[in-house]
């Protein structure tokens, strides 16, 4: 019977014909190299590996932000319906024609990446060039913060891009719609359900849920939003999780919707999402996403990286700022203050600081937020 394989995937594994390979005499565990010689690779070789009883199947690592790690069990026939999904769509197609290379500066061992970066390419016959493109191409592979950074440094942008991840910033929409000369596909979904919808992210605020998915909207307590649940082909209905024994197998019943936690709103024209369950505050009397004030302010095009936490302050929830810049934060609040909404404005700004993160590259936002608490509590200067 196959065994489970640990696997620290770089581009050279996938493009070299060896992820294929694996899934005919293994079932590879596929590992962000980043990984390599930090406590999360500790914590993979603690117990033994999960078994993987079907064939062609494999499991995608990943952590939140706690830094426990996840593995989720991918069966074949979910990555080979997705794939038909998007190359049977026109306008997908379309994007791939007539261009002599994909240029790919995603890891290709998450999902978005080893689907949009490697997988749905080789179907459909183009090369993949890693890295962003030095000149005028055709499609780029990224993200909204990689785009943002090329825009800045003045970088050649290439006609199409499609992005995952965050939720593409407003202000970056805004700058590269005025441009006119780029075009950009914005994937929604998860590591667990796949690609659930999509937009054109400098046209349109709300996402197009893609066609055969089951949706199911949960009223949230205490707020005016949903949370989205799903029945979908490319959902993952098995995950370990690591435990104190050993790592945990978790199953979702094929006829249960899955709880995507994020929360929005539906309406004719789409899905509007809010931002993650976890990650809405109450501020000033209205429910805000610290997800989307990061997003807002990324397209500020401030220097250095900016994180959104929640602290408490005499009546609740309120928003500090922590950050790598070199700015001042009466600077900071300046600009935050002509350019966003009073009730994403922060109380507390911290500059100038290297920025926590856990030993898989993600940010440490419990460490920041002890950080931002105790600035609060010992501050003087607030900003109200």
């Amino acid at each position: 019977m196959a065994s489970s394989i640990l696997r620290f995937a770089d581009a050279e594994y996938f493009l070299s014909g060896k992820f294929e390979l694996d899934l005919e005499t293994n079932h590879p565990i596929l590992v962000d190299p980043l990984w390599r010689g930090t406590l999360l690779e500790n914590h993979l070789h603690k117990f033994p590996l999960p078994v993987l009883n079907s064939p062609r199947s494999f499991c995608l690592v990943t952590s939140g932000s706690t830094g426990i790690p996840k593995m989720v069990w991918k069966e074949w026939i979910e990555i080979e319906t997705e794939i038909e999904y998007w190359t049977k769509e026109t306008e997908i197609k379309s994007l791939f024609q007539n261009t002599e290379g994909v240029f790919v500066s995603v890891p290709l061992c998450h999902l978005y990446g080893l689907l949009w970066g490697y997988l749905i390419p080789k179907q459909l016959g183009v090369p993949v060039n890693l890295g962003a493109p030095t000149t005028a191409a055709k499609l780029w592979i990224t993200s909204s913060p990689q785009l943002q950074t090329a825009l800045d440094s003045g970088n050649s942008l290439p006609k199409n891009a499609v992005v995952s991840g965050m939720k593409f910033p407003v202000p970056l929409a805004r700058t590269l719609r005025d441009r006119g000369d780029l075009s950009v596909l914005e994937i929604y979904g998860s590591t667990e359900t796949g690609a659930m919808g999509f937009r054109d992210p400098l046209r349109q605020n709300r996402f197009q849920i893609l066609n055969g998915l089951e949706i199911k909207l949960v009223p949230a307590e205490g707020t005016e939003e949903s949370e989205l649940q799903i029945k979908s082909p490319f959902l993952s209905h098995k995950s370990f999780l690591l435990e104190t024994k050993g790592w945990t197998q978790y199953d979702i019943p094929h006829n249960e919707y899955y709880a995507t936690n994020d929360l929005g709103n539906w309406s004719e024209r789409g899905w509007y999402l809010f931002g993650r369950k976890d990650r809405i505050i109450k501020h000033k009397g209205k429910r805000v996403s610290l997800d989307r004030i990061e997003s807002e302010i990324l397209g500020l095009s401030l220097p250095g990286k900016f994180i959104c936490v929640s602290i408490q302050d005499d009546i609740g929830d309120t928003i500090a700022l922590f950050s790598s810049t070199n700015l001042t934060p009466a600077e900071i609040f300046t600009t935050l203050r002509k350019e966003m909404p009073e009730s994403h404005i922060p109380k507390v700004i911290l500059t100038n600081q290297s920025l926590p993160l856990l030993p898989n590259g993600k940010i440490d936002y419990p460490t920041i937020t002890k950080l931002c608490s105790n600035e609060y509590d010992n501050s003087t200067d607030k900003f109200l």
